[in-house]
């Protein structure tokens, strides 16, 4: 079976995150061949009913399909920070394979910058309990630096629009991926140069260091 044979049978079965991820694959790699016997691996995806009351509240879903930071610079995405590709295990961490909803006019949670992980921590655990209360089957976290990284340029490239950008003031999320010491990283100050990964210590915070919420089927 193809990639091209896995997509439609995908949208012939309804199943329209299954078909979306075997799209981006073939986007990505061609029609290649798939090992006989073996299937992708599917997505978590949201309810039909989630989705909707989601895009109702503004927001927009993108299918992550498990990219790393090496993977996304391999098939042409630009990043302007080229440090990381002298740690291998942080370039081969993959993003989740899951549909992920941010609100492109709201990336941010308010007044999340100038805290520390813990505090954005206990803040995004608040959001998702109300999140929670209101669109049932959901929740928010705070993902890893290729969850971040993959989302960034499905954006870019559905619609044009920097997430971390200027229209963001270039500012940067934090991760829950940790570094060196007490460092996790953080991804943001998305230009024509392209994205960058940061690094910030756990107990610091920034004015330009926000945490931007994914929310995922819980």
């Amino acid at each position: 079976m193809s990639l091209e044979h896995r997509e439609l049978r995908q949208r012939q079965e309804g199943n329209i995150a299954g078909a979306e991820i075997a799209h981006v694959l073939r986007e990505q790699f061609g029609d290649v061949p798939l090992p006989s016997g073996e299937a992708l691996v599917e997505v978590k995806r949201f309810s039909l009913e989630a989705r909707e009351v989601l895009e109702k509240e503004g927001y927009v879903v993108h299918t992550l399909t498990g990219q790393s930071i090496k993977s996304l610079r391999e098939s042409g995405r630009k990043f302007w920070s080229t440090w990381h590709k002298d740690y291998p295990n942080l370039e081969a961490l993959t993003s989740k394979r899951s549909e992920v909803a941010v609100n492109p006019k709201q990336l941010f949670l308010p007044k999340s910058n100038r805290k520390t992980l813990a505090e954005q921590e206990a803040m995004v655990e608040e959001f998702s309990k109300k999140l929670g209360r209101k669109i049932k089957g959901v929740k928010a976290i705070i993902g890893e630096a290729p969850d971040y990284a993959e989302l960034a340029f499905l954006h870019f490239e559905a619609t044009d629009e920097r997430l971390f950008g200027q229209k963001y003031n270039h500012d940067y999320t934090r991760t829950e991926t940790p570094l060196a010491g007490v460092n996790v990283a953080s991804v943001g100050h998305f230009g024509g140069s392209g994205l960058r990964v940061d690094s910030w210590g756990r107990e610091h915070g920034s004015g330009s260091v926000w945490v931007a919420p994914l929310v995922v089927p819980a």
